[in-house]
């Protein structure tokens, strides 16, 4: 068989192996039967303000998006809404960072915004996120009694998100004249390459950029609020900036390569736990707790945001969708903000 067709079963393979052991590196020196008592003891009143901060934090995340991506097209909130929703349902359900491939397809077709500029914004997004993890991250080992295991990875997570940052700005820029054909500027203007870069282009306006990432630390409190009444609901009394930890330390996990997203947030969410001084029963619980709170949700709301948004299959699959989207183009609207970042 050629290597080609070998490689998907074998990142199949592979994917489902690393799964597999972090489940295990879950479940392992744990007392199950203490776990099932625990959740069995859930405070089911809480379960009110958990869906009002729920469906508030992804309005929030609907609103991030598009400011994100105002520079390239008119994206309403509303329209936005139902994307957001089905984003996070295919991050969490599919392994290898499949959900994002998904996702830039079908919000290019049913956007009519080009693959490479939303694979741009997402970077954005993406690099945005790791910066207010970062922050949250070094807040929580500043102020908590947490072992050294996770002051690497802050450290790390606190150089490398605004590094990221100055680069989009560096390559975005707009630098007077036009490029020439040799050099790593010709290579910038690269039909392969510019689009992404206007994808990244909204990091040149400070409004924008400055409103993503205020709405960035808004969506990840509103998610360690969530975390704190998962564990508030267990009868698990915590420190509020244990859950800023958690949130942080957890959806970094969420990115572990080839991991399904949800096995590796669940994974160093009871790890984070542990890590401040839980037993291993009460943080599997609150990892369960929080695993559920988050993921069923936007698994059971999938279908209705895939009829709200009008989805076939056929907007999934990029051979079956006709002519591939074109690089969107900036209304007169979107012009004007940009000229007067």
């Amino acid at each position: 068989m050629p290597l080609g067709r070998l490689a998907k079963p074998l990142r199949l393979a592979v994917g489902v192996a690393i799964s597999l052991f972090l489940v295990w590196l879950l479940v392992r020196d744990v007392d199950l039967g203490e776990v099932g008592r625990t959740l069995q003891r859930a405070d089911l009143r809480f379960l009110v303000p958990i869906a009002l901060v729920f469906f508030a934090r992804y309005w929030l995340r609907a609103i991030r998006w598009r400011i994100l991506v105002e520079h390239l097209k008119d994206v309403t909130t509303r329209r936005a809404f139902p994307r957001v929703i089905l984003g996070q349902a295919a991050n969490m359900a599919l392994p290898f960072g499949l959900g994002y491939v998904l996702m830039i397809q079908v919000t290019a077709r049913k956007f009519g915004i080009g693959r490479l500029e939303l694979l741009g914004a997402e970077a954005l997004e993406r690099i945005m996120d790791g910066f207010v993890f970062a922050l949250l991250m070094a807040l929580a080992i500043a102020t908590l009694t947490i072992g050294d295991g996770f002051t690497g990875l802050g450290a790390f997570m606190l150089f490398g998100t605004p590094a990221g940052l100055a680069l989009a700005w560096f390559l975005t820029r707009d630098r007077g004249e036009p490029p020439s054909a040799i050099g790593w500027r010709g290579l910038l203007a690269n039909p392969r390459i510019s689009p992404f870069l206007q994808g990244l282009r909204s990091v040149q306006s400070r409004r924008q950029t400055g409103n993503v990432l205020a709405l960035s630390a808004a969506i990840w409190m509103s998610e360690a609020l969530l975390y704190w009444a998962v564990a508030a609901s267990l009868g698990i009394s915590l420190n509020f900036l244990v859950h800023i930890f958690v949130v942080a330390a957890a959806n970094i996990g969420a990115g572990i390569p080839l991991a399904q997203a949800s096995v590796g947030l669940a994974f160093v969410a009871k790890e984070a736990l542990v890590a401040v001084g839980e037993t291993q029963a009460a943080a599997l619980s609150y990892a369960v707790g929080v695993e559920a709170i988050i993921i069923l949700p936007a698994i059971l709301l999938a279908p209705l945001a895939a009829w709200d948004m009008r989805l076939g299959w056929r907007d999934a699959i990029p051979k079956f969708g006709g002519r591939p989207p074109q690089p969107a183009v900036a209304t007169n609207r979107v012009r004007r903000a940009l000229e007067g970042q």
